[in-house]
């Protein structure tokens, strides 16, 4: 998983992670060319170590942003097709309890969003990579294609508190509610069990 050019990414042990990853295709290479270079130049005038407050100023200039383009439905957006979304979900689901506590999760049209607790051993860049790659593979076979279906980059942070927790599970549980029936999967693991 890339990391290059933005927010520094925390690994702890035994905390919830908030993670998203998107189709190839679901930003507009001009738009994302755009906020890239705000985002850098955002980045460039506040150095390391950041603030809770800069961190939070980060997050609404970059990702609140990306969040709403991804919610605007650019793009191809295969995962409309439960076919598609059906390798997701597998793959999200195959190393639950094994690897990770798999959370609150929802397979959107163009992107996915997910909580999981890493077990021990555990890597989340590995863990990304591999439901990327997997599924990838997949819907490329089911799709008669081949070539990059996933973003190299994904997003991520450390849920902090229960509050934040129950925050972003209402997010993924709502994220969905101006699409279709049947064009979107929300789901749970073992993570809710606890």
């Amino acid at each position: 998983m890339s990391h290059k050019g933005s927010l520094p990414h925390l690994r702890q042990e035994g905390v919830v992670y908030f993670v998203t990853f998107r189709l190839a295709d679901s930003l507009p290479a001009e738009v994302m060319k755009r906020l890239r270079a705000k985002r850098d130049a955002w980045l460039a005038s506040h150095p390391p170590p950041l603030t809770e407050e800069q961190i939070q100023e980060y997050r609404r200039i970059w990702t609140a942003r990306i969040e709403k383009l991804l919610d605007s439905g650019h793009g191809e957006c295969v995962l409309r097709d439960p076919a598609c979304r059906k390798p997701v979900e597998a793959t999200l689901r195959h190393d639950d309890g094994k690897a990770y506590l798999l959370g609150r999760f929802a397979i959107m049209p163009n992107h996915v969003h997910a909580l999981l607790q890493l077990l021990a051993d555990s890597d989340l860049s590995n863990t990304l990579q591999a439901w990327k790659s997997i599924s990838a593979r997949q819907i490329n076979t089911y799709l008669r294609r081949s070539g990059s279906l996933w973003q190299d980059e994904s997003f991520d942070h450390i849920v902090r508190d229960d509050a934040a927790m129950n925050r972003l599970t209402k997010y993924i549980e709502d994220n969905p509610r101006c699409l279709p029936v049947g064009s979107y999967t929300v789901g749970t693991g073992l993570l809710q069990a606890q």
